[in-house]
């Protein structure tokens, strides 16, 4: 018979083996025909990723990024996270310090291993191997390995499977033992150097085969690595740990093939530690270059990381000295088999971004009044804040006078319904240096089944990594059977509203206020009390009509006195004193449904124009030196269960003629948050923040003096107008 030999190369996807004839070796010098017996040799390949070297042709992609936070400091350490083709080996020439070290393609007759082990199957056995030996190299010729016993072609009218692994020692708990059970054991060892760089193959073929056997060697462990990131600053990184990872499995080698690497089963989980002889210095390094040494590569299970897997640094700086542990969680998280996983690590000077009021928030449209606290940060570093889910941010100094009131107002819009711009900030907050922040932070409504968490994401402006991700907690409506659900925070009791004598009357005197604000409030009083004219006008009517659909205000029940300030032809007019007659208007026969607290909620709010004269109020009260009296017996128009239900919604500014106004931005104009009518609370529930005591209702008694209340289990009864109750938004789903 001819003598097939079998050789080994090292690709691109690994270590590949190929049968040859005995012309490519010398003659062996002892007893028998050298062209009988099968033998193995290694040859090198060329162009194959070594450590340290960037090739066009070896894909990698960012797989995500994670903080790790020191528990006693503000210290973070910002982590990079990037997955490569292929496992890398050592620098061409290098000799392997451990067998811990990836192995080298370009080099690998000094980089392999001692020995590999083959099983051959012969005619599909089930039962025995034909071949189940490890194979050395020899000493007889450069690059021949062999077999301790001489095995033989079985000739043509047989066929040979081989399958092979590498290394032959380490921590394998259990190998084949026949062709039916193709799996071995395998636990990563503690110690980083003597994790193994595992390599498997298979290829079948004739038995009288005298042509290249293609084998290709497989890696199937992931390699963990760790480098330097984009920022470091001067410190010594002392250890790195890899907490709660699978560190031990069975491999079945039955579903190894050309396209497949084949499948682990895993078990156990493990902690890992490479301790840092000397420290690895941080601060002056290029980016990427080692933080561990090849010979301290993680060689890993591939597995998704399974909950509680996490990483954790130990970290002195040099400022201070102090040693720091830095943990980030690594939970779900992806290794995939025969691939490289980089893990960049920035560490940045103690620095703390907090929200110094986190509340957990309600599910209608928010706006979070809080200081954001910097710490740490060098006065001419920048840095930006991310929001998510369409939640955006501005300072509270910036917000507009309708959000200052507590309105949720979304966008600016010019009176050709064209959009001019948000008015609630952006989706990027951008600041400087360290310092308190006094931010609002405008959040979407929740109206899923479940709560969420809105991420704020920080960054210093010359780098992507995120550094710091604050957390907001947002409820979900408690939705119960009639297919609405509930607001789950209660703000403060008020009345129902609409409660006053005949004879009530507001009075505002403004003569202890300055010229400038008594001249612009007067302009005000003047614009809107001329809406209701304006309505019929050719030209400027539908506008009106847009904003206030068929719900015209006329303001005549204000009254205003005026003064003249300033010589010359043109004087200033400014208003001395505003009376709010309310007393003058007839609050029957409004709000009466009791199944539509929608539309009972949006006619409360504009009836009569009252929103306008809730702003008259809201812009002279904001005003310095005004004075406030009352006659007669009544309830301020300002403080009702249904204003607090509106602002709970989403507005949109328009400007109306040069005066900014409200209008809903629903699509239809109705609120979609509302004080529900009295038919609309059988079944309200919120199992987390129960109900207790009397609520209001949207829905009025027709007697200008009572409306509907219901109390925690749902039930309805009569209240006074002017009783102070609580107050729960529903909304439809």
């Amino acid at each position: 018979m001819k003598l097939i030999s079998v050789k080994t190369i090292l690709g691109l996807s690994g270590l590949l083996l190929f049968a040859c004839n005995n012309e490519d070796f010398n003659e062996r010098g002892e007893v028998g025909n050298p062209s009988d017996y099968i033998s193995f040799g290694v040859t090198p390949a060329d162009g194959v990723q070594t450590k340290g070297a960037a090739r066009a042709d070896v894909k990698e992609y960012v797989a995500g990024s994670f903080v790790l936070r020191s528990a006693d400091s503000a210290d973070t350490l910002c982590v990079r996270t990037v997955i490569s083709d292929g496992i890398q080996g050592a620098a061409i020439g290098e000799k392997p310090i451990t067998r811990g070290k990836p192995l080298n393609p370009v080099n690998p007759g000094d980089e392999f291993y001692e020995a590999f082990h083959v099983l051959t199957i012969q005619d599909g056995s089930q039962t025995e191997f034909f071949m189940n030996d490890d194979v050395k190299k020899g000493t007889y010729t450069d690059g021949v390995w062999e077999t301790d016993e001489t095995y033989y072609w079985p000739g043509a009218e047989h066929t040979l499977q081989f399958y092979a692994w590498a290394p032959i020692e380490g921590r394998f708990t259990s190998t084949p033992t026949s062709p039916a059970e193709l799996k071995f054991g395998y636990t990563v060892p503690t110690n980083v150097e003597a994790q193994k760089d595992i390599v498997v193959a298979q290829t079948p073929c004739a038995g009288d085969y005298k042509h290249a056997v293609p084998l290709s060697f497989k890696h199937i462990c992931t390699a963990v690595r760790f480098v330097v990131g984009a920022q470091m600053q001067p410190g010594t990184i002392q250890s790195i740990s890899l907490n709660g990872v699978y560190n031990a499995g069975t491999y079945d080698m039955s579903g190894l093939s050309d396209t497949s690497a084949g499948s682990w089963t895993l078990s156990s989980t493990s902690n890992f530690t490479q301790s840092l002889t000397d420290g690895k210095m941080t601060g002056t390094e290029d980016q990427g270059e080692e933080i561990t040494l090849v010979e301290g590569t993680f060689m890993m299970l591939p597995q998704t990381l399974p909950s509680g897997a996490e990483v954790v640094v130990e970290f002195q700086d040099d400022a201070t000295g102090n040693l720091r542990t830095l943990r980030a969680s690594i939970a779900g998280s992806e290794w995939p088999i025969g691939k490289t996983v980089t893990y960049q690590l920035a560490i940045t000077p103690e620095y703390e971004f907090k929200l110094e009021d986190n509340p957990q928030l309600d599910a209608h449209y928010e706006i979070l009044l809080t200081n954001l606290k910097v710490t740490g940060v060098p006065d001419d570093k920048s840095w930006s804040i991310t929001a998510r889910e369409e939640t955006t941010i501005m300072l509270q100094s910036q917000m507009n006078n309708y959000a200052k009131q507590g309105y949720w107002t979304d966008r600016n819009i010019d009176q050709s319904n064209i959009d001019k711009g948000s008015a609630r900030g952006e989706s990027v907050y951008n600041g400087i240096g360290s310092g308190t922040f006094p931010i609002a932070i405008f959040v979407p409504e929740n109206i899923g089944d479940v709560d969420r968490t809105i991420n704020l994401e920080v960054r210093f402006t010359d780098s992507n990594d995120v550094i710091e991700t604050l957390k907001l907690e947002q409820f979900a409506p408690s939705w119960y059977g009639q297919g609405i659900g509930c607001e789950r925070i209660e703000g403060a009791d008020c009345p129902w509203g609409f409660y006053w004598t005949k004879d009530f009357k507001l009075i505002y005197d403004l003569t202890g206020c300055d010229n400038d604000s008594r001249e612009s409030i007067r302009q005000y009083v003047e614009w809107t009390q001329r809406l209701h004219d304006w309505a019929n006008n050719i030209f400027i009517g539908w506008l009106i009509r847009w904003i206030f659909g068929n719900d015209i205000p006329d303001l005549s029940f204000v009254e205003m006195e005026t003064s003249q300030v300033g010589g010359g032809l043109f004087p200033t007019t400014i208003a001395d004193k505003i009376t709010l007659n309310l007393g003058a208007l007839e609050t029957s026969g409004i709000a009466l449904s009791t199944t539509d607290g929608q539309a009972n909620t949006k006619e409360i709010y504009n009836f009569e124009g009252l929103q306008l004269v809730n702003e008259i109020i809201s812009r002279i009260e904001s005003i310095p030196g005004y004075k406030v009296s009352t006659e007669g017996e009544g309830v301020n128009p300002t403080n009702n269960a249904s204003i607090a239900c509106m602002k709970l919604n989403s507005w949109h500014i328009v400007d109306a003629m040069g005066t900014p106004m409200l209008k809903l931005a629903s699509d239809d104009g109705n609120p979609m948050w509302y004080l529900p009518a009295s038919g609309e609370v059988s079944g309200i529930v919120d199992t987390e923040n129960s109900l207790s005591g009397n609520y209001w209702t949207s829905t009025a008694i027709d007697d200008n003096e009572n409306a509907y209340k219901y109390s925690a289990n749902g039930s309805t009864s009569s209240e006074s107008r002017k009783s102070e109750l609580h107050v729960r938004a529903v909304r439809r789903r």
